[in-house]
């Protein structure tokens, strides 16, 4: 697994800006490089290309992929599937609905990427109001909120740390 890159991706269609907008402000946040890539690109040679270059760094990179990840664009396989064979941590922006809630994608995102053992940091909610109690019962695995009314951007890059920290521990350990 690589301890410093990190890739972004949506759950459903979000829009652009405000997707570029919310890895700016991580990116801003962890300190981190921003890359910007779209899932039409073949993932296995970016992949080897990006992790041999920031190999040696101890900055983190953060890779922004637009469009939507689990489909096979380059006729390579998906970039869900690399990601999960190259075992590099990914983060999901999901964005709620006019009422609040989230639509079923969000949940099918998160059952797609166990189903495929990604190394999934978890959720972000990208705008709209962060309903505390509602997202603890869900049973989904979120960080926290972007560009909202209760947005946090520290505690929502406390968690994401201490995720990576345990996602590296099992690593090390053999049990992911």
């Amino acid at each position: 697994m690589s301890q410093n890159l990190l890739v972004v991706i949506g759950t459903g269609a979000l829009p652009e800006l405000q997707m570029s907008a919310a890895c700016r402000s991580l990116a801003k946040e962890f300190g981190a490089v921003l890359l910007e890539e779209g899932c039409g690109l073949a993932p296995h040679p970016l992949l080897r290309e990006l992790t041999s270059e920031i190999s040696a760094s101890k900055a983190l990179t953060l890779l922004r992929l637009s469009g939507d990840a689990g489909v096979d664009e380059s006729g390579e396989g998906s970039w869900l599937e690399a990601l999960a064979a190259w075992r590099i941590p990914v983060l999901m922006l999901a964005q709620p609905r006019a009422d609040g809630r989230f639509a079923g994608i969000v949940p099918a995102s998160v059952a797609f990427a166990r189903a495929l053992n990604l190394s999934l940091l978890g959720l972000v909610q990208l705008g709209g109001e962060w309903d505390v109690p509602a997202r603890r019962t869900d049973g989904l695995p979120w960080c926290g909120c972007l560009h909202g009314p209760d947005d946090d951007p520290r505690g929502l890059i406390s968690c994401l740390q201490h995720r990576q920290e345990v996602l590296a521990r099992a690593e090390a350990a053999g049990s992911v």
